[in-house]
């Protein structure tokens, strides 16, 4: 601990503490953050690789358009990585870009062919393309391979609706449901199976849980409008219809600004924030209720040392997700960045509420611990961080692909 005399120039030290450990500390949950030149970035993991761990947190959260470039940017650094591969592959395929989603697929096979998430990958395209024969071949590769599989299940469950095996296909989703209750597309799959069967008011039941489960499934809104149709209910059905509206115009509005969005984190992964700015903008204006654009223009901002306009977009964000865990953390540097060190703990603090496994909070809890000169504090938030830290890396991610409408 330094000596008394030192403690009065420890907290303002704290703005170049964390300058200096941003590059060290990138655990793959984080917003885009700024670099702090060669020598620090040196210390750290690869972009590469960061941007590669910040992708899979975002797509197992279910954020496919946070998670898009953080990938594409990983796949130009580790053009072989069969995980980059098959993650991609995955958001293609829920994005309707079938060429690209078998493309993606076959590469991840190709780097390594015993990979049960590419032909899991394969497996959703030919069944969303009607290549119904392929899509038997692939599933029954991959239940050779692993019988007790998931994801193959539903997806068997999906090809059996698709291929009019009522019962077959209601059996499937049950006993995926009784494994899993969570899945939406298994509840999907079983809705679709009643819908055919004709119980309309269970299949109906099927589709609302769906919708509670991923409030924007296009395919659950479009057959909760059909079902209330066939069944009279007029205004159910209008209400059903603008919400499937309501999705449709977001995944529009979606695809105008994609390009904006990969742009805008490549110029921030090579430090043109200026650039990175000008994207963030164009996808705010088009969308302001997109609460991963209002978490990058807040990392954008604290880039560029605009530290009240980095709280403000950061504080939207939140508003409109509140427990998103890198909007905190990076609320949580801001804050520590203009020495309110009080209410960056308080924000970090909930970040690790929010998220118990998310690494990079412990570790800017211990760059204010060690600007307040309270080593035990410090050793303490970073023996955590290394334990959550290691962990994450550790930990492999297999891409199932979720069924269609």
């Amino acid at each position: 601990m330094p000596p008394l005399a030192h403690r009065a120039r420890a907290v303002p030290a704290l703005v170049v503490i964390l300058v200096v450990i941003v590059w060290g500390c990138r655990s793959g949950g984080e917003a885009p953050q700024p670099g702090a030149g060669g020598s620090e970035r040196a210390a750290g993991a690869a972009p590469a690789g960061e941007a590669a761990r910040t992708g899979f947190s975002l797509l197992r959260q279910g954020d496919l358009k946070g998670a898009e470039p953080y990938l594409v940017s990983a796949l130009k650094g580790s053009p072989r990585d069969r995980r980059i591969q098959e993650a991609l592959g995955t958001i293609y395929a829920r994005t309707d870009r079938w060429k690209m989603a078998e493309e993606s697929f076959r590469s991840a096979l190709a780097a390594e062919p015993a990979s049960i998430g590419a032909r899991l990958g394969l497996a959703a395209v030919y069944v969303d393309t009607g290549r119904y024969d392929e899509a038997v071949a692939a599933l029954n590769e991959v239940r050779s391979r692993d019988p007790e599989n998931f994801v193959a299940r539903v997806k068997g469950a999906l090809l059996d609706v698709r291929l009019g095996r009522v019962a077959e296909a209601e059996a499937g989703a049950r006993a995926a449901i009784s494994r899993n209750s969570g899945s939406a597309e298994a509840h999907y799959v079983l809705g679709l199976a009643l819908e055919q069967k004709g119980s309309l008011d269970e299949a109906a039941a099927e589709m609302q849980r769906v919708h509670d489960l991923a409030p924007a499934h296009l395919g659950a809104l479009s057959h909760l409008v059909t079902i209330e149709t066939r069944k009279g209910r007029r205004a159910e059905a209008a209400r059903w219809r603008a919400a499937q509206q309501e999705a449709l115009s977001r995944a529009h509005v979606e695809e105008r600004v994609r390009d904006h969005r990969i742009q805008g984190v490549a110029a921030f992964n090579r430090e043109d924030y200026r650039t990175a700015l000008q994207e963030f903008q164009v996808i705010a204006r088009e969308d302001p209720g997109d609460s991963q654009v209002h978490l990058h223009l807040g990392s954008t901002y604290i880039a560029l040392g605009n530290l009240a306009e980095a709280e403000s977009e950061l504080k939207g964000c939140l508003s409109r997700d509140p427990r998103n865990d890198r909007a905190l953390v990076e609320l949580g540097r801001a804050q520590a960045l203009g020495n309110r060190l009080e209410e960056a703990i308080a924000t970090l603090e909930k970040a690790v509420a929010v998220n118990p496994q998310f690494p990079e909070p412990h570790y800017y809890l211990a760059g204010i611990h060690r600007a307040r000169a309270d080593e035990e504090g410090y050793r303490r938030e970073m023996k955590i961080f290394g334990d959550l830290q290691s962990r994450s890396q550790g930990s492999a991610l297999e891409v199932e692909p979720e069924a269609r409408p």
